[in-house]
């Protein structure tokens, strides 16, 4: 019996020696000549929300020839990586777009946007961006890339428009289709918004833009009703209010507000400095000496209402949020101090070194 097994492990051994000299002789390599050539259908491109579905930019590129030494066995194995990345910053930091089956990519105008306002470009300013095409075949091997070509770019901020209820009323000329909104990010019934009304002669809430589908109008104190003959929703007196409506348990609010600035930049986190509404643009204002330091922004001289930046280390283009952080200022000088409330649930400033 162990002559037998003895015999038996030799055979395997054997065999198993004979099945590695097979596939060290089956080992495919393959070779890559050159590089991707890539070439841009435009050298500069403005890009407009309204224009989303447009085309914008194609690019195209040459694909990366491949030697097999078995041609039997060759295949596609290359996948394209469109980069995209800040002039001069060597693409550190950079935005990807994976192409799979393809030598070309063309960009509508509202996907070109999403691309490159993740590298953070300020927005409404013509902007150098370098971009290039990788191909990798294999993920041990390094990629090789296209020449660096440049984009002069003018993006755009990409406003989210959210669930909505219309605010007709006699500030406005009772026109639905073009009144302003209060919105609900999160679409749970609950809206916001921000609306100047410079008489105080009643208004409703619409939830379309029409006089068609479900109107909300006064069903008692701090009430709605969506009956149709509810009488109108009614202010006090002229002026820039935020408004609320919440349609799971039918009330509203609205609380007449006065912008102001405060912060050490300012010279104190006690007293505001003012803001004034321009009501044919649409924003708070005012040009002003700023320290490095930080500012938030608030309503009626009180911390009920207060708007910071979402983080730390935002552009100073930022996006605002309520009771967030501090708005650092790095660079002392005069500014001019934009706050616009318009789009409702999306709050946005601008701080413009003078």
């Amino acid at each position: 019996m162990k002559n037998w097994l003895n015999k038996y492990c030799l055979f395997f051994v054997a065999t198993l020696a004979l099945m590695s000299c097979e596939k060290d002789e089956d080992i495919i390599t393959v070779r890559t000549e050159g590089s991707p050539q890539l070439e841009a259908s435009a050298a500069s491109v403005e890009l407009m929300q309204e224009n989303g579905e447009e085309e914008a930019l194609t690019l195209t590129w040459s694909p990366l020839s491949m030697n097999w030494s078995n041609s039997d066995v060759s295949y596609d194995a290359v996948r394209y990586v469109i980069e995209f990345a800040p002039a001069d910053s060597d693409f550190d930091p950079k935005a990807e777009v994976a192409v799979t089956g393809a030598t070309s990519k063309t960009f509508t105008v509202k996907e070109l946007n999403a691309v490159l306002t993740r590298l953070e470009l300020p927005a409404g300013v013509p902007t150098e961006v370098d971009f290039r095409v990788s191909a990798v075949y294999a993920n041990n091997v390094a990629p090789v890339y296209s020449d660096v070509l440049s984009l002069t770019a003018t993006t755009y901020l990409d406003i989210p428009v959210y669930p909505s209820l219309w605010v007709p009323g006699q500030y406005q000329g009772w026109s639905p289709d073009v009144a302003p909104r209060v919105s609900s990010p999160k679409d749970d019934g609950k809206y916001e918004g921000y609306v100047f009304m410079n008489v105080a002669d009643g208004f409703k809430f619409t939830s379309n833009p029409d006089w068609d589908h479900t109107n909300y109008g006064d069903g008692g104190t701090g009430k709605l009703s969506s009956d149709g003959g509810a009488g109108n929703l009614t202010v006090t007196e002229p002026g820039y209010y935020q408004l609320k409506a919440n349609t799971n348990d039918m009330t509203w609010s609205a609380i007449k507000t006065e912008w102001g600035v405060i912060g050490d930049a300012t010279g104190s986190w006690d007293n505001d400095t003012d803001l004034t509404y321009d009501a044919t643009e649409g924003v708070w204002k005012a040009t002003m000496e700023l320290s490095t330091g930080a500012i938030k922004f608030r309503a009626n001289d009180k911390w009920d209402i207060n708007l910071g930046d979402e983080k730390d280390d935002r552009p100073v283009d930022g996006i605002l949020e309520y009771g967030s952080d501090d708005i650092q200022v790095t660079e002392a000088g005069t500014y001019e101090i934009i706050l616009d409330l318009s789009n409702p649930a999306f709050y946005m400033y601008k701080l413009i070194k003078q």
